[in-house]
């Protein structure tokens, strides 16, 4: 299986090299993909959520908390459960036999030459990398549709509280007290 590149000269415009970024964003696997969506979540969506003037000051700020707790515990989940997956399977792909398997169901037809093909591309040409990405990610969603309620909903809800219960001990004005000749 062979990938063709991008043409690099068809995606010049003015000076900004389209198929160059192109390329190097095809090596971005779902974990990578997982942390900058999470780092922008993190921080576009509580200031979206304290700039919302259709709500009351207070639910503002627990809102925003929340998003944020969202952002941060989805992400580092996302992230460790994508990683851990792709890397199992990476790790499989050391077993001879799981090489063989996947080399079978891969291969372009079931000819013994198609599969010693599929072998070598999984062994010798980063087929391995490729294949771990992809089933990692595919893994890694069917273990995320348990997680997210055994883990990123508890323990959101736990930051979530904790960062409330700090806004409230915070004192809200830090202006003194007027004097009795200002009154």
């Amino acid at each position: 299986m062979k990938v063709s590149p991008v043409n690099n000269q068809s995606t010049n415009f003015k000076g900004f090299n389209a198929g160059t970024i192109l390329s190097k964003a095809a090596n971005i696997n779902s974990w990578q993909q997982r942390a900058a969506l999470g780092v922008a979540a993190m921080t576009f969506q509580p200031i979206i959520d304290l700039t919302n003037k259709d709500v009351d000051k207070d639910t503002r700020r627990i809102s925003a908390n929340r998003s944020f707790a969202k952002g941060l515990v989805g992400t580092a989940t996302g992230i460790a459960i994508r990683s851990g997956c792709m890397k199992a399977i990476e790790k499989g792909f050391s077993n001879e036999n799981f090489t063989n398997k996947i080399a079978k169901y891969t291969a372009e037809n079931f000819s013994d030459e198609a599969i010693e093909k599929s072998k070598d591309f999984i062994k010798n040409q980063g087929g391995a990398k490729k294949y771990a990405s992809v089933m990692g990610t595919v893994v890694a969603l069917g273990v995320m549709l348990f997680t997210n309620f055994l883990i990123d909903a508890p323990v959101t809800n736990w930051l979530t509280n904790r960062m409330n219960e700090k806004l409230e001990n915070k004192p809200e004005n830090t202006k003194p007290e007027p004097t009795e000749a200002a009154k």
